[in-house]
């Protein structure tokens, strides 16, 4: 099952982003520790199911759709990364490949919410900082880009790439362009005063 390979992001120290990646108790290193699986209701095969996973930190378990024995249509998968922490995919699947729309919470306090492709992130979507918490349906993604440190924008192949704003709790936020992660070309940095500086990067480089 080719499921959640961990991805390492590059982030220059001019941008002022957080890392984020998965961590490095991702789901699929989580995965590789499953020492069994069982079908606990339903057809795990060809159908919908609830597959229960035995890990080193306790149970995990994956209810929704199956296609050949793998996850595929809706489904959501919860994985402990600790005895106290667990990793949540809630989205679509592909023959156990993330692809459509899908949301990811890591267990430590960062959420994505948007497009998969090919086991990655590609297309619009919203990544969330620092949460304390994350309650499926519990606020809405609306919200959370008003009122928690985010990105929301372009990605491609699990990169910042293209259009985007990035937000700051403060209301501080900087609306422009970024290739694989850097700031790139133009862009307006807004204060929270609404002020606003227009500004050019050159692939992380400040360049006015």
């Amino acid at each position: 099952m080719n499921i959640f390979r961990n991805r390492v992001f590059r982030l220059p120290a001019l941008i002022c982003l957080l890392a984020i990646g998965f961590g490095p108790a991702s789901f699929s290193q989580t995965l590789d520790e499953v020492s069994a699986r069982q079908c606990v209701y339903g057809d795990c095969d060809n159908g919908r199911g609830t597959l229960e996973l035995t890990t080193p930190h306790g149970k995990g378990e994956y209810r929704g759709s199956f296609r050949n024995g793998e996850f595929d249509g809706q489904g959501r998968l919860q994985v402990p990364i600790s005895f106290t922490q667990n990793s949540i995919y809630v989205g679509n699947w592909v023959l156990g490949i993330r692809s459509g729309r899908g949301s990811y919470w890591n267990g430590k306090g960062n959420l994505y919410i948007g497009q998969w492709k090919d086991d990655k992130r590609n297309g619009s979507g919203s990544y969330f900082f620092n949460l304390p918490q994350w309650r499926e349906n519990e606020h809405s993604e609306f919200w959370l880009r008003e009122n928690t440190e985010n990105y929301s924008g372009e990605f491609l192949d699990d990169f910042y790439h293209g259009r985007g704003t990035y937000r700051w709790p403060g209301g501080q936020k900087y609306v422009g362009s970024f290739f694989a992660n850097n700031k790139h070309g133009p862009g307006t940095y807004f204060y929270s005063t609404g002020t606003r500086r227009e500004q050019v990067w050159d692939y992380g480089d400040f360049v006015r």
